[in-house]
């Protein structure tokens, strides 16, 4: 299974060969390797007089390279592993069993999802060492599953055995590949020898497989562009998605959009699972794996890479989320799953950012997690807690859809610098992929249930939504807020505990406080979205609409907490997707007020010529966070 990695080298061309600021001169080596290209950058080690030490690590590294392509390499027909394939007796060299020993492992821990001993389903597909002439319908007749069940017949790590520094088959017909972690491994031996030599700083790449190490030669991080999956594209660099900031780790891309091959119609990509047989299927374009593994960081990426293309990205982001040595960048169709964990990315004027990017649960599909900790967070205090919806939108604009955000960082460390406020944390919650279903209160379907309402409820049910607004509170409320509480230290009781967003996040926190009133002690509903349904084609006479909020209304008769028992604020502006809202508002408000709320546990405001976006919600975010969050 040859992985074939789409990442760019994003050093700018003058800092390769000339000095920086600390007066250290970078050079570069380049040249063939493997059936590609390798390119090495590297800072020259002290205490050798140029050009003597150019020449001899130039030397080295050849000598390294080709050591390398006799020992592991399968285009190489006299390398000892091509040897071995045609089983000759041979003793394996160094690299030879380390790179067994790793697959090894890697099998096992995969569940046999990572197997270099594919080689034969490999060259089947079109994807090995074999050139294979034509693709004609074999791949898609009665026949194929015939060969493929053949096949992996003498497919498996465990049909290989070491005795006696000797690798023995259990089956003649048993074949070694190493492409999926070969050229990652290379990176890893040439950073060896340059570690060896005194170099400090180098970036190694082969076969665009990347090991770096210290800084680039303007003094910073090594500059690393992932490209974004467009079928076809054979340019790296063409189409960046996004540019990460490394060192001392490994990195590989591995992808389907650029080798593959098209037979009636239906794609058949290089990666070939070797449990099955036969090349994935799956929504997953690219897998990204940084690796900070110091030893072999540049073999475990790749290899991690090439099961994440197999595994599929549920698996390959549960991985990854596991793993404290490993970061990943999933490209898939529809979306990105962003595993780079440490927050590094997140750009906040005040506080910090702790993410969470692949939170599990047993009712919710995984999502991005944010916790915003202020200036001076300290394990001996104790916080507030305010939980907020639409996570991903909340403190940096530069990594938003419409580069807006609700400046949460900004705003909640100027109210606790000004002690106008009680310290406290934000735990940022990142919508999925159905945010109507997560946000819509579920529970007013069933309200809906009446003569009148029938047309109501049938559009709602029309539409193929999963409401799983009840799914997502649990999720928040025994799933979340537990892990919180325990990895933080917080308050944990309802009067320090609260829960907001704007829009459907305005529906979902209102109702949040009626369904868990014992554990959230208030909520800021902004913009709240009360003509309910999602469609952009009401107005504020949808006769649908109205009936799905009365509905709601109903809800609430039934389920608001006790005046005076919880905080609720509430608001809206006149502009935009705002300017429906006044009847409905006015009526909510009718509502709560017949129940006896009022000041000081209840405020509502309306702020002439505000719209519905991010940038009018930020500029008054100040006033629901000290409502909630003031000073007893």
């Amino acid at each position: 299974m040859r992985n074939i990695p789409f990442i760019l080298i994003f050093t700018a061309a003058a800092s390769l060969i000339f000095s920086c600021s600390t007066h250290t001169e970078y050079r570069r080596i380049e040249g063939y390797a493997q059936g590609g290209t390798f390119h090495i950058i590297y800072s020259a080690p002290e205490g050798l007089p140029a050009p003597a030490d150019e020449d001899s690590i130039i030397t080295l590294v050849s000598r390294r390279l080709q050591d390398i392509d006799f020992s592991i390499s399968g285009y190489n027909r006299g390398s000892l592993l091509s040897r071995w394939n045609r089983g000759e007796d041979c003793v394996p060299d160094r690299y030879f069993l380390e790179l067994y020993e790793m697959s090894r492992k890697l099998w096992e821990e995969t569940d046999g999802l990572f197997d270099v001993s594919g080689g034969p389903l490999f060259d089947f597909w079109g994807f090995g060492f074999k050139s294979v002439e034509t693709m004609d319908s074999i791949r898609n007749d009665a026949r194929t599953a015939r060969i493929v069940d053949s096949l992996k017949t003498f497919v498996g790590m465990d049909l290989i055995c070491l005795e006696n520094g000797r690798l023995i088959k259990k089956d003649p017909r048993v074949q070694l590949n190493f492409n999926a972690i070969a050229q990652g491994y290379t990176c890893d031996v040439v950073a060896d020898l340059l570690d060896s030599l005194g170099v400090r700083n180098y970036l190694v790449e082969v076969g665009m497989e990347i090991v770096c190490k210290g800084v680039n030669a303007s003094g910073r991080e090594w500059s690393i562009g992932i490209d974004a999956p467009v079928d076809g594209s054979q340019t790296a660099g063409e189409n960046i998605q996004k540019i990460v900031y490394l060192t001392d780790c490994g990195i590989t891309t591995s992808g389907n959009y650029r080798k593959f091959y098209i037979i009636n119609g239906k794609k058949y990509a290089h990666s070939i699972n070797p449990v099955t047989g036969y090349p994935v299927q799956q929504d997953l374009l690219s897998a990204t794996v940084i690796c900070n593994d110091t030893v072999r960081g540049g073999a475990l990426s790749d290899a991690y890479a090439t099961y994440c293309m197999v595994a599929g990205k549920e698996k390959a982001a549960d991985l990854i989320a596991s793993r404290q040595d490993l970061r990943g960048y999933l490209i898939c169709d529809g979306g990105v799953i962003d595993l780079l964990k440490d927050g590094s990315e997140i750009h906040t004027a005040y506080g910090r950012v702790e993410e969470y990017p692949w939170f599990k649960s047993r009712y919710m599909s995984p999502r991005q997690v944010y916790v915003w900790l202020p200036d001076g967070y300290s394990a001996d205090k104790k916080y507030a807690v305010l939980y907020m919806h639409d996570g991903q939108m909340l403190f940096d604009s530069t990594s938003t859809w419409n580069h807006q955000e609700w400046q949460v960082d900004e705003t909640a460390g100027r109210l606790m610098a000004a002690d106008s406020t009680r310290e406290f944390i934000v735990v940022g919650i990142a919508h999925g992929d159905n945010r109507y279903g997560e946000y819509f209160p579920e529970k007013v379907l069933s309200y809906l249930g009446g003569t009148d309402s029938l047309t109501a409820l049938r559009h709602m049910l029309s539409s193929g939504t999963r409401y799983e607004a009840d799914e997502y509170l649990q999720f928040l409320v025994t799933e979340l807020k537990p892990f919180i509480d325990s990895h933080y230290p917080t308050l944990t009781d309802k009067e320090n505990t609260f829960i907001a967003g704007s829009s459907m996040g305005g529906l979902i926190s209102l109702y949040a406080l009626c369904e868990y009133p014992d554990t959230f002690g208030g909520a800021a509903c902004m913009s709240t979205h009360l003509p309910m349904i999602s469609s952009s084609s009401y107005s504020d006479t949808s006769d649908t609409s109205k009936t799905v909020f009365e509905a709601f209304i109903r809800y609430l008769g039934d389920n608001l907490p006790e005046p005076g028992s919880c905080l609720l604020y509430t608001d809206r502006g006149d502009s935009t997707m705002d300017a429906l809202y006044p009847p409905y508002q006015d009526r909510l408000d009718s509502l709560l007020t017949t129940f006896g709320w009022s000041a000081p546990y209840w405020q509502t405001r309306v702020f002439p010529g505000a719209s519905h976006v991010e940038r009018d919600w930020a500029s008054r975010l100040h006033i629901p966070l000290t409502f909630l969050l003031r000073r007893d």
